[in-house]
């Protein structure tokens, strides 16, 4: 999964938290020869969701230096990652200091903007179908066709769950279907739709977005 003799500075690595830190912590034991736990140098957080202090705190701790040998590793574990973070991110992630490597692992890639995404290398991990988007149990074509009332009873085991990240990747492929060839083309009613739904997919990247609400208003739209 990583060339501990061509490695990157940043990763975004798509899959179940647990299972890509085993997979982390064996590649950072054969790989490089440094064993995560304890270890000074290898800084490792959850977070349900990464806001602007987060970012800030990661700029700061990245530009000091390291206290054994010459490497840093900053493991993030996220569900969510606002757009203000991700922002304060751009520099820190195409120009970290020497020796730095951040490795982000989060259930989907579509949590992060193009801006960001374009700067990390995106590996999807062999548990990505569990958490990312063959892990969404919408179908997204078949939900256009329900009836309200059927698209609530739909949505309500992301709402149970308050999972951002499948409820962003369902929305997106929400929009995929709604859109389909062109905009253009996809008449008025699903063109109000799809800006309807475009705004929500940016309210769930705010610090502490309702999925529960977001999720309602998507089932409650006339999708033509």
């Amino acid at each position: 999964m990583f060339d501990p003799k061509a490695l990157h500075h940043a990763y975004f690595i798509e899959g179940e938290r647990e299972a890509v830190l085993a997979s982390l912590d064996a590649f950072l034991s054969e790989g490089l020869g440094i064993v995560r736990a304890g270890h000074p140098d290898v800084h490792y957080a959850i977070y349900e969701s990464f806001g602007i202090d987060e970012g800030r705190a990661l700029q700061d701790m990245q530009s000091m230096r390291p206290v054994m040998g010459d490497r840093k590793v900053f493991i993030v574990s996220t569900g969510a990652i606002t757009n203000e973070a991700q922002n304060s991110l751009l520099k820190v992630f195409e120009e970290p200091t020497t020796g730095t490597h951040f490795f982000v692992i989060a259930p989907t890639r579509r949590i992060l903007l193009p801006t960001l995404r374009s700067r990390m290398v995106i590996i999807a991990h062999e548990s990505a179908g569990l958490t990312g988007d063959a892990a969404l149990s919408i179908d997204a074509k078949a939900f256009v066709k329900m009836s309200p009332k059927d698209r609530l009873a739909a949505v309500a085991g992301i709402i149970e769950e308050k999972d951002k990240a499948k409820a962003e990747g369902f929305l997106a492929s929400l929009i995929t279907e709604l859109r389909g060839d062109s905009l253009e083309k996809a008449g008025p009613v699903r063109a109000h739709a799809v800006k309807e739904i475009v705004g929500l997919s940016a309210y769930l990247k705010d610090r502490a977005p309702s999925v529960k609400l977001v999720l309602e208003r998507a089932a409650l739209l006339d999708l033509g």
